[in-house]
C-alpha cells in the first residue's frame, strides 16, 4: 500500500553532519545521521510524478506490488546525539526534492 515510511536527508545534509561529526564529535562515539523528513514511500511516488508534470496519469504510473515478507513499515533513527553537536537538517524536504528532480 506504499504507506510504510522512510527518513529522507538531502545530501548536503548529511555532508555536513560528516562535518559536525569530524571536528566536533568525540572519538570512540557513534553519531546517528537522521532528520524530521520522514515520508511514506507513496508519497514520494506522487511527489516525484507530480514533479516530473505527469499528475494527470498518476493512477496509471503507480502499480502496487506485493510487500517482502520482512520489510520494516518504518525505518527512523534516533540522532539526538548529533543534535548535541550543533546540527540540524536544514534543507526540507520539499526543496531536496525539487533540487533533484
Amino acid at each position: 500500500d506504499g504507506l510504510n515510511t522512510r527518513n529522507f536527508l538531502f545530501v548536503t545534509d548529511v555532508a555536513r553532519a560528516f562535518e559536525f561529526i569530524l571536528f566536533k564529535g568525540d572519538v570512540g562515539q557513534i553519531y546517528n545521521i537522521g532528520g524530521t523528513n520522514e515520508i511514506s514511500n507513496i508519497d514520494v511516488t506522487k511527489t516525484l510524478i507530480k514533479q516530473m508534470g505527469m499528475a494527470d496519469r498518476e493512477d496509471v504510473l503507480i502499480s502496487y506490488v506485493p510487500d517482502r515478507c520482512f520489510n520494516d513499515l518504518r525505518y527512523t533513527i534516533n540522532s539526538d546525539k548529533l543534535a548535541e553537536l550543533g546540527w540540524k537538517e536544514l534543507i526540507s524536504w520539499e526543496d531536496g526534492m525539487g533540487a533533484t528532480v
